[in-house]
């Protein structure tokens, strides 16, 4: 009943949106015959393809590579969005159209029958549609893999001074299953590498859904080389809670207990609610890590408190958690004093705008921290912009992060 209400709405939509610019186009164009061939050709197929995602939803073998669910799935992204969004204004010329016919009615014009739609709405709607299209088909082509380096100096108040410029490479929301070639996972690690890291942290998100997906990339992320250590945590997606699988159900209990073995294989020292103090001579600082936690509807797993047991708080303490959300409900009201927390999970929505000075992003109308460093008096928090993608097999704006954080200490 939910996928036939949902293509009815998306068959509505598209009929509005039709209806809505056809006549430019008839207008515009000679072969206006092939237009809506196209048109209903594009929009069936996609329909077609998100049928069959549902239908086969958690029933077949689980992919461990690129797969055409993923293909659908940002298409009928792109071809919603852009639709939904290039029907704002054919909406505003709508209202204006009953403002026009309820003043041409009470003024007994003749002319109440002509009250067509403006022109240039019409065309706006085209324009903005056509542009949005266009804009994520782009993303989705040379958006998704174009990975950058993002390098951050933090200042920690009670850092050693001889750890002046510590170097930590930050990682998160690989999203494993939606890549498409081992390279581009090569090419990250390489990345990495050339910047001889301290330490490398992951925090979280390896997979979309089943540990499977991680499988042919397990290798390459053995070559991360770390001087101090490679430390990871889970993600949301790690716990396999987006197939309909109960926690209790065996088959569920196999996918985790064989995704920790893969973060291990890999080379990662995966902190479940625990810490680690690095000790360098003399010179020491803690890193702690906890399972997903996150504000709403979000599984609460992560355990500061257990986390947190056996740390000294003297010293300096990095806390790994993937949902930022947990920084401003949990960690900033806490008792321990944790001057900077490494998150990511937000991917920055994977669209918006950054440049020096200015950043916007849908994400931040639901996260208040959501890409790059934040400081609310002396607690911190960096969220990295992630690797991998989801649902939309793209990025507008927002590019995979490489995030490089030089830590020094506050004067």
């Amino acid at each position: 009943m939910k996928l036939i209400i949902l293509i009815g709405c998306l068959f509505l939509l598209d009929m509005y949106f039709y209806l809505g610019t056809v006549s430019v186009v008839n207008k515009l164009w000679n072969y206006k015959i092939i237009f809506k061939i196209i048109y209903w050709l594009i929009s069936i197929l996609v329909y077609t393809g998100i049928i069959y995602i549902v239908v086969t939803y958690n029933k077949t073998t689980p992919s461990v590579r690129f797969n055409d669910s993923i293909i659908y799935t940002s298409l009928f992204f792109i071809l919603f969005t852009a639709k939904l969004i290039g029907s704002i204004p054919l909406i505003i010329d709508d209202i204006l159209r009953v403002f026009r016919y309820v003043f041409a009615f009470f003024n007994n014009s003749q002319y109440t029958h002509d009250v067509s739609r403006l022109d240039f709405l019409k065309k706006s709607a085209l324009i903005v549609s056509g542009t949005l299209f266009s804009t994520l088909l782009i993303g989705m082509q040379w958006g998704r893999y174009n990975f950058k380096k993002n390098y951050q100096d933090i200042f920690i108040h009670n850092w050693p001074t001889d750890l002046e410029n510590y170097k930590i490479i930050q990682i998160s929301d690989l999203h494993l299953g939606s890549f498409n070639d081992v390279g581009k996972l090569e090419e990250i690690v390489e990345m990495i590498n050339d910047e001889k890291p301290n330490i490398v942290v992951f925090t979280g998100d390896l997979v979309n859904n089943y540990y499977h997906e991680a499988i042919p990339y397990v290798n390459t992320l053995k070559k991360i080389e770390a001087k101090d250590g490679k430390f990871s945590i889970l993600g949301n997606h790690d716990y396999c809670d987006y197939v309909m699988l109960k926690r209790s159900s065996e088959k569920w209990k196999e996918n985790f207990k064989q995704l920790l073995a893969l973060e291990k294989e890999a080379g990662f020292d995966l902190l479940l609610n625990e810490s680690r103090e690095i000790a360098l001579g003399d010179k020491r600082f803690n890193i702690v890590g906890v399972e997903n936690w996150g504000a709403g509807n979000f599984n609460k797993d992560g355990d500061l408190d257990k986390a947190m047991k056996d740390v000294d708080i003297k010293i300096p303490t990095i806390l790994l958690s993937h949902d930022p959300s947990h920084w401003n409900e949990v960690v900033r009201g806490s008792k321990y004093n944790i001057e900077l927390q490494l998150s990511g999970h937000t991917h920055g929505m994977q669209f918006g705008i950054e440049i020096p000075g200015f950043k916007w992003s849908p994400a931040q109308y639901r996260y208040k921290e959501w890409a790059g460093l934040y400081k609310i008096d002396n607690n911190q928090i960096y969220v990295n912009r992630g690797l991998g993608h989801l649902g939309y097999a793209g990025r507008v704006g927002i590019m995979p992060d490489i995030s490089i954080l030089n830590i020094k200490k506050e004067i």
